[in-house]
């Protein structure tokens, strides 16, 4: 006989079944326990080991000599934003209406553009004959400067077209500016009265409005006469003519004094000058 005998009424299948789950759970209960050790003692290592690498870099490894930087004026940054040039289009996109005038610079004519019917100024830039410099300086100045500058009181340029023979640059760089009808020259010399000194005010305070946008942004207009101040039917002003037109910027430091003026510097420095008063 058994040792150990077992009830009619207990049922072994049942008791194997529930001593088999009772293990499970308790080996469960075990892994987790070690899974949480595990985890704390990584982060504890994690947490080491970042003190560590923070207190090495603090602390420099070699002591570097460097030579003390020079005293010098804090850099400007640039007057306008920075765009970049697309590719010119055509001057066949303006249909030319009549001449207007031929100045130092260029030869200006009345156009209209053939896809919108606006009425523009074309200004062909004067190049010498036989020059195989290419654009001359003045014409690079004038096209960087109308590009730059956004006022009111300065005629704006829509953009630069070429002719239909790039080789021949006697008759290929338009500038497209804005058409405004008179010049300040032509109204002084066919008006039969002087302006009011209601209407001197106006053009005045739009003049030095003007001027004071292109010193603000050191530009030097050099040129200003009445023939290149502009006048449109609804009495704004606008100033015209950016040939002779310099970007200037602050003198070196312990830089000498500047000679005296030649070429088209001494002609622009003659209409610097102060009035003289004529007896």
């Amino acid at each position: 006989m058994s040792s150990n005998p077992r009830s009619r009424w207990a049922n072994a299948q049942e008791d194997e079944a529930v001593e088999a789950e009772r293990k499970r759970q308790k080996e469960e209960r075990r892994q987790r326990k070690a899974a949480k050790a595990r985890k704390a003692e990584e982060e504890e290592e994690a947490r080491r080991r970042k003190h560590s690498l923070g207190s090495t870099e603090d602390r420099p490894t070699k002591r570097q000599r460097r030579t003390p930087e020079p005293d010098l004026p804090p850099a400007k940054p640039l007057r306008f934003e920075v765009e970049g040039w697309n590719k010119s289009r055509s001057v066949e996109h303006y249909d030319k209406l009549n001449d207007i005038e031929e100045g130092t610079y260029g030869w200006v004519a009345r156009a209209t553009e053939l896809a919108t019917g606006k009425v523009v100024a074309l200004k062909r830039l004067k190049l010498e004959a036989g020059d195989r410099s290419g654009l001359p300086v003045t014409g690079l100045r004038e096209i960087q400067i109308l590009r730059d500058c956004k006022h009111r009181n300065i005629v704006s340029m829509d953009e630069v077209v070429v002719g239909d023979n790039v080789s021949r640059l006697d008759n290929s760089i338009f500038l497209v500016l804005e058409f405004v009808e008179h010049d300040l020259k032509g109204i002084l010399d066919d008006m039969p009265e002087p302006f009011l000194s209601s209407e001197v005010k106006q053009l005045l305070l739009q003049l030095t409005s003007g001027v004071a946008y292109l010193h603000n942004h050191w530009i030097l207009h050099r040129d200003l006469k009445t023939s290149n101040i502009l006048l449109n039917n609804r009495g704004q002003l606008k100033i015209a003519d950016f040939g002779m037109a310099r970007y200037v910027g602050d003198p070196l430091p312990n830089s000498p004094p500047s000679s005296s003026p030649s070429g088209t510097e001494a002609q622009s420095f003659s209409w610097a000058q102060r009035p003289t008063a004529v007896p």
